[in-house]
């Protein structure tokens, strides 16, 4: 009963109630890109901790018992959690986003309405 009554939109974490100076803008602007850099500091950390599994499996294991295919190991199983932690926020943020940019649409004045005010 309870899931019926949730919708799959949920409430906005965050309100616009005016229009956007050029500075508000900029900082959105900024904002976006920080999340964008930080998905792909993510992508890139895992990427890393790949080749260093890699490394860690060609060139320092000798035998199967080695402690070097564990830490290998360790490292594909970290690479793969910290790319997912980094899509996960990258997809909820960018949820959030496309929130704020219709916030944003909804809070400015129609340009037909000032062109008509100038006039």
């Amino acid at each position: 009963m309870k899931n019926d009554s949730k919708s799959s939109h949920h409430p906005p974490r965050f309100f616009i109630t005016a229009p956007l100076s050029f500075s508000d803008q900029i900082a959105f602007d900024q904002f976006v890109l920080a999340i964008e850099r930080n998905f792909l500091l993510h992508v890139t950390t895992g990427l890393n901790l790949i080749v260093v599994g890699l490394a860690m499996f060609r060139f320092f294991s000798r035998n199967p018992n080695d402690v070097y295919i564990g830490v290998g190991m360790v490292a594909f199983c970290i690479s793969f959690l910290v790319i997912a932690k980094g899509t996960a926020d990258f997809l909820r943020m960018r949820k959030d986003l496309s929130q704020m940019k219709e916030m944003i649409r909804a809070s400015r004045p129609s340009s037909s309405s000032s062109l008509t005010n100038v006039g």
